[in-house]
């Protein structure tokens, strides 16, 4: 009995080795995390960038729409066009992270896909708008059904990435912002060749970016799977491959990916992290949206007509989202988010100081400050988006703190949509003024964040050891980032 005992123990002992190390093994199998990532990039990132590229075009048309003569087709007076933004931007924020929770409710495809569909609508309805209540009725559905897309998106991504390989994925998805500036003055140099017709110049505009949007939505909905476990893409070793790599990047995902969990959810305000997230998501928000929703505005000081204005924000756009995605890989392969995110502000600063000193005469030196501007405004967002997730282990906490981080973020719409006064034009001085401001704050607060990280991480190696990491043992969760195995990704 006894030898029979020992030998089932043997074996035993034998077939649990095997199974920790066909599981190491599969964890360091460079050719399964290879072909995952591959497929992850080249099926998710086009369909995500093409839905955000729509969700820009929809948001930003209405800048557009301003230099074909929107204001005066409608009969708006005063301060009505800022008002038509500002009406936008209260459900954009208010609905922020109810809709992102619901994407994890309910799950991606059917979440993102409904959002397309809904400000989709409500934007190629605009075509038909005739006074100021109707572009405001339209514009708040707008705001409505784009409120968690940005924050559903991002979450989205941290539960298919590393934290190593998130920052260049938003990065790339994020371009697709910058994108629209460009993309959408093409489209808006297009169609406002359209003359005569019963429709105004801009409602084609409406018509064509508001049809596109709907008709995604539809691909959406069939192609993107709502996570891992229903990828149609994914064999079953490289959906079990998913999970492991991520539980050892310490995000242990929950067997029923679609509960809540409101007390781990709401855990995260008992630091102050929250709190200063919120700060850097408001300064570097200003930056993004100043720049993303008036950038043709800007660009009309130079003193072009309607046509030629919308046309030369093309070129400081595009290169936006080359720097952008440069900037995010970079900020990836050093590990770094705040010196990356401070360092982008300050590109910014320089553009926004050229453009309050010098005169509107010299455009060539202008036109040339609206590039840094650019440069400098978007990749602060993303990275401070990678910045926020790769910090969050808790599933539960980090979807609430998605939603909520981009909604403070587009709190900043009700700043800069009142920024911009018409009387100031075509210098707008109290704009630029607050765009410094802004810049100047980023680079304090993201810099002195990242070095407080990078002091905690090495007192918790000095207590500990440079051996425990965060996820170090998948089968025990690290949860908060008070857990004293947590290391910060500053």
């Amino acid at each position: 009995m006894e030898p029979t005992a020992k030998r089932s123990s043997l074996d035993n002992a034998e077939k649990a080795s095997t199974h920790v190390a066909s599981a190491a093994e599969m964890q360091l199998d460079p050719a399964v995390i290879k072909k995952l990532k591959f497929k992850a990039d080249f099926i998710l990132l086009p369909i995500l960038t093409i839905a955000y590229l729509l969700n820009s075009l929809d948001r930003s048309n209405l800048s557009n729409a301003y230099t074909a003569g929107i204001a005066k087709d409608l009969n708006l007076v005063g301060n009505q066009y800022n008002q038509v933004l500002t009406y936008y931007q209260i459900p954009f924020i208010a609905f922020g992270p109810i809709m992102t929770m619901c994407t994890k409710w309910f799950g991606a495809r059917y979440n993102m896909a409904g959002m397309l569909l809904v400000f989709g609508a409500a934007s190629f309805a605009t075509a038909w708008t005739k006074n100021f209540h109707q572009l405001i009725a339209c514009r708040v559905i707008v705001g409505a059904g784009e409120s968690g897309f940005l924050a559903s998106v991002v979450f989205y991504l941290s539960t298919w990435y590393t934290r190593k390989e998130l920052s260049s994925r938003i990065g790339i998805f994020y371009a697709a912002l910058v994108g629209s500036s460009a993309f959408g003055g093409l489209l808006a140099y297009g169609m406002f060749q359209i003359k005569g017709g019963s429709y105004y110049t801009w409602s084609y505009l409406f018509m064509l970016e508001g049809g596109l949007t709907m008709l995604w939505a539809v691909g959406v909905f069939f192609l993107l799977p709502s996570d891992i476990q229903s990828a149609w893409f994914l064999t079953p070793a490289e959906k079990e491959m998913a999970q492991l790599r991520l539980e050892v990047d310490s995000v242990k995902q929950p067997e029923v990916s679609t509960s809540v969990a409101w007390k781990e959810s709401l855990s995260e305000f008992k630091t102050p992290h929250p709190w200063i997230r919120f700060v850097i998501a408001f300064v570097c928000g200003t930056m993004l949206t100043s720049n993303a929703n008036f950038l043709a505005m800007i660009v009309a000081r130079l003193g072009f007509g309607t046509v030629k204005t919308n046309l030369y924000t093309v070129a400081p756009a595009l290169t936006g989202a080359v720097f952008l995605v440069a900037w995010c890989k970079s900020s990836d392969r050093f590990q770094d988010r705040g010196f990356h995110a401070a360092a982008a502000a300050v590109v910014s600063l320089i553009g926004y100081i050229i453009l309050a000193s010098i005169n509107t005469s010299n455009t060539a030196v202008l036109y040339f400050a609206m590039f840094l501007c650019t440069i400098g405004a978007y990749p602060t967002t993303p990275i401070g988006s990678a910045w926020l997730v790769s910090n969050l282990p808790n599933l539960n906490s980090r979807a609430l703190l998605s939603g909520l981080y981009i909604a403070i973020a587009n709190c900043s719409g009700l700043l800069t949509s009142n920024i911009y006064i018409t009387h100031e034009a075509p210098r707008y001085i109290t704009a630029i003024s607050v765009n410094i401001g802004m810049c100047a704050a980023a680079i304090v607060i993201c810099t002195s964040y990242s070095t407080w990280m990078r002091w905690e991480n090495r007192k918790r190696n000095r207590l500990q050891g440079d051996s425990v990491v965060a996820g170090a043992d998948p089968a025990v969760a690290v949860l908060s980032t008070e857990d004293p195995r947590f290391r910060f990704n500053p």
